[in-house]
């Protein structure tokens, strides 16, 4: 495999994006199954190289009858490959099938005559096909895992979340053995906060020197503080609090809801879930989730407290409810960083965050945002309180955050990072 040396004057022409599971489309259906923060990252960095010229083949695996190449931006196209069924597959379920997929990507290759300077293979599926690909191509190949088997096993046992019961459904067995691989075979991994690289050396055995960190960015061109048309559309009650992901337990949705419910008696609020949970392909996991957090909602006789908003279109409606809520919460029980406290800064909201989220690396406690201990039912009520009362502390953060997102997180200003560490395996 290459070896790192200095070539930022060499040029690179093409990238290849190794993405297979989830909804890989734009505008992406945020919510949908293994559709979240990952696929904007990927979409988001994709955007950012094309505009510098370089261009990019998201690849990832061809479903629901899906389009097979799809230009989204200049130099960005999505490549679908087949493999297995015309079904929706899970991520967890998703490493059988990537011998197939990798298989028929060659055959991609070899009729289309692309070259491809790099792969960056995102997640442990992605990862897995990578280390399958580079050793064909003789290309390097980048790895970010976006989260880790180890780190997320450890962080979802606690509360109702015994690792018997998550073995089965996240299958980190087989997991943790083809994230070591991986980490060992890539030329370099990039990880999005100092969290997760300190996670990498404490949780596996890999090289401190092939460890990049770079933060992710946020889109400013619709993410900011600036009101729209779509603004005029959003009507939120007084006292909003907004959260979006998922409807699965590694997001702590119920700690939110457990903790608005300590407030119910104090002071009017509002709680709004964005975040799909609709369709056919929604899972297990998914079903359960939302069944449990609408039972938390009636048992805390919170029904008129709370709305499920599902999906909301990303680069429209999802800044709109940023600007127009007070407080955004991320109550995560695993999140390796939660791309939705960039976005909400950047509109000018203020964020909670849970002290095992990455993305709290990009908060000053009580200066652009707040980090707490969301396990902590009662201090995240309190805290969600004292900030609803006081309005000219909310005015204050929100203007701090949309200024740090402003200053230090735009794709521009993030992506020449990448660029040089892709140059330097050349």
């Amino acid at each position: 495999m290459p070896s790192i040396k200095n070539n930022s004057h060499k040029k690179l022409s093409r990238v290849c994006m190794l993405n297979p599971q989830g909804y890989m489309m734009f505008p992406p259906p945020l919510g949908k199954t293994d559709t979240g923060g990952q696929t904007m990252y990927v979409l988001q960095l994709a955007k950012a190289l094309g505009k510098k010229g370089i261009k990019v083949d998201i690849v990832t695996r061809q479903f629901d009858n899906l389009p097979a190449e799809e230009q989204l931006w200049e130099n960005v196209k999505i490549v679908r490959i087949p493999a297995g069924s015309k079904n929706f597959v899970q991520k967890e379920k998703m490493y059988k099938l990537l011998p197939e997929l990798i298989e028929n990507f060659m055959h991609y290759i070899e009729k289309t005559r692309k070259k491809y300077d790099i792969i960056h293979s995102h997640y442990w599926d992605g990862g897995y096909a990578g280390i399958l690909l580079a050793k064909m191509l003789d290309i390097p190949h980048i790895h970010t895992p976006h989260s880790l088997g180890k780190a997320k096993k450890m962080d979802m046992s606690v509360e109702e979340l015994p690792p018997q019961k998550l073995k089965p459904a996240y299958r980190y067995h087989v997991r943790i053995a083809i994230e070591q691989k991986i980490l060992g075979k890539a030329n370099a991994t990039v990880v999005i906060c100092e969290t997760t690289r300190i996670q990498l050396l404490q949780y596996y055995m890999v090289d401190f020197e092939k460890l990049h960190v770079i933060f992710p960015g946020v889109d400013t061109e619709f993410f900011n503080a600036k009101k729209t048309n779509y603004d005029k559309q959003i009507h939120l009650e007084p006292n909003s609090i907004l959260t979006v992901s998922r409807l699965v337990p590694a997001k702590g949705l119920d700690r939110v809801i457990e903790a608005c419910s300590l407030i119910k008696n104090k002071m009017p609020f509002h709680l709004y879930m964005g975040g799909s949970s609709t369709g056919q392909n929604k899972s297990e996991e998914e079903r359960m989730t939302e069944a449990q957090l609408k039972k938390n909602i009636k048992e805390h006789r919170m029904e008129k407290n709370v709305t499920f908003l599902g999906f909301i279109p990303h680069d429209t409606l999802l800044p709109a409810y940023y600007r127009t809520a007070d407080i955004f919460v991320l109550g995560g029980r695993y999140e390796p960083f939660g791309l939705t406290t960039l976005e909400a800064m950047a509109c000018g909201t203020i964020p909670i965050v849970s002290s095992i989220a990455g993305s709290r690396e990009v908060i000053i406690d009580g200066l652009n945002g707040y980090i707490t201990d969301t396990h902590n039912r009662k201090t995240l009520a309190e805290l969600i309180l004292k900030l609803l009362h006081d309005k000219k502390q909310l005015r204050k953060i929100s203007d701090n955050a949309a200024f740090t997102v402003k200053e230090h997180y735009p794709w521009d200003k993030i992506i020449d990072k990448f660029i040089k560490l892709y140059k330097n395996f050349l």
